[in-house]
């Protein structure tokens, strides 16, 4: 199959100035570094969308990638065992205990807890209040189990606590990257210490964040800090396991690619946490960037099957081909010599990028570099390149402007480059009963 994203030639001059060391060794502190790319040439640049066999290339990486670090990690344990074992199979199975919540700032709520995974929303009943008052840190019981089937350690696990009076309004949330109950499991929000059973169960108290996700993020505060997005916690056991008598499940769902690419930017949303604290995360660190000219040459860009609704096009095109080929390996290498003959693809010959730097020339912190150099300049050129500058163009790619906006709020350049057309749009919140 093809790559997402792949380059022939990758050529750069980078000097960095040295200077912060002498200060650092002669004052013990880390003055930020300037690094300068003096000049960057990026040769036959491919990026594909490919759906093949129902699954988005990107969310197939985003898969393997995490299917590779739950392997070693349990491939890791089994050495350290007293007794040579084979490594354990992948879980698919989630077994989630919610016992309790307290801490909740508002009266009068009435809490439920609704957990989300892929697409799945499953929800408790309202809790019961023992011990204090509603809104002074009561704690409402729910003691409710749940069991989800789920073998993707990509899947972003999501806890929601909302309020049943009025609008269901979101009281707190807590958010997990399922891969980090096996690789880390202390790599989330939570009070310490956690417990973690012989069985690989984790059990702890877990700090809910605030509808703005202030403090979600494992970063500058920690995994045992929300500053002000604290917003109350949660009790929770959580068993993310191998079921070996387990059926095997149903066929999944068809979905388009364009639903695909909305759900990895979801979860990449929730991931990211706050970006206002994402952002000021990258501006404290010790770099100072710039950059000369940035030239892409020979770029190829297939994007066609982000639009043929829930097969890829090559797929469709050989649909009885397929369909007659009596091996996997035998259909691999169909598709693989037919995508090698594919030319509906959209080709730039030459795509160049400003220099970016403070305007005395010095160099910028990370965030205010990667506004100027991306956000600023490659996404919405690249999307003008790609859909064009009429009103169809501008439509379509204020999809995906969207999509990469939901990715990272602060893809300025992507939002502007379409809002001056007139197409810019706020993307809608769903609220819990619209999912459920």
């Amino acid at each position: 199959h093809r790559h997402f994203v792949s380059a022939g030639a990758l050529d750069f001059l980078l000097t960095i100035d040295l200077r912060w060391l002498r200060e650092l060794l002669r004052t013990g502190r880390l003055q930020p570094v300037p690094v300068h790319f003096e000049q960057t040439r990026v040769q036959r640049v491919k990026l594909f969308f490919e759906l093949y066999q129902g699954q988005l290339n990107i969310n197939a990486l985003t898969r393997e990638i995490a299917e590779r670090e739950v392997r070693a990690a349990l491939a890791s344990r089994a050495r350290s065992c007293c007794r040579r074992q084979p490594a354990p199979a992948l879980p698919n199975l989630l077994r989630l205990r919610i016992g309790a919540v307290r801490g909740l700032r508002r009266s009068g709520t009435k809490p439920f807890c609704v957990v989300r995974a892929r697409g799945v929303a499953l929800l408790t009943t309202i809790g019961t209040l023992v011990g204090g008052a509603e809104g002074s840190g009561g704690e409402w019981v729910f003691d409710a189990e749940m069991l989800l089937r789920v073998s993707d350690p990509s899947t972003v696990l999501h806890v929601c606590v909302y309020s049943s009076v009025g609008r269901d309004q979101l009281l707190g949330q807590w958010v997990l990257t399922l891969k980090y109950l096996v690789t880390q499991p202390d790599y989330c929000k939570h009070a310490p210490p956690l417990a973690r059973s012989r069985d690989g169960s984790v059990s702890g108290t877990f700090l809910l964040s605030d509808a703005k996700l202030r403090g979600s993020a494992v970063r500058a505060l920690g995994p045992s800090e929300l500053g002000k997005g604290f917003s109350g916690e949660v009790d929770m056991r959580l068993h993310w396991m191998h079921a070996a008598s387990l059926p095997p499940p149903p066929p999944p769902k068809r979905r388009t690619a364009m639903e695909q690419l909305n759900e990895n930017s979801g979860e990449t949303a929730l991931r990211l946490g706050n970006v206002r604290e994402l952002r000021t995360a990258l501006s404290s660190l010790p770099l100072r960037l710039s950059c000369g000219e940035v030239a892409f040459r020979d770029v190829s860009v297939g994007i066609k099957d982000l639009f043929t609704g829930y097969k890829g096009d090559i797929e469709m095109d050989l649909r009885d081909e397929l369909a007659n080929c009596r091996s996997t390996s035998s259909r691999d290498r169909l598709y693989e010599d037919r995508a090698e003959e594919v030319t509906d693809v959209v080709n730039m010959k030459d795509l160049f990028l400003h220099p970016v730097a403070a305007k005395d020339g010095s160099g910028l912190d990370l965030t205010a570099f990667l506004d100027g150099l991306l956000f600023d300049q490659l996404v919405p050129e690249a999307l003008k390149e790609v859909f064009g500058t009429g009103l169809g163009g501008q439509a379509i790619g204020q999809i995906l402007g969207g999509v990469a906006a939901r990715s990272a709020e602060w893809a300025r350049g992507v939002r502007r480059g379409f809002v001056s057309s007139g197409q810019g749009r706020n993307i809608p919140r769903v609220s819990p009963k619209a999912v459920l």
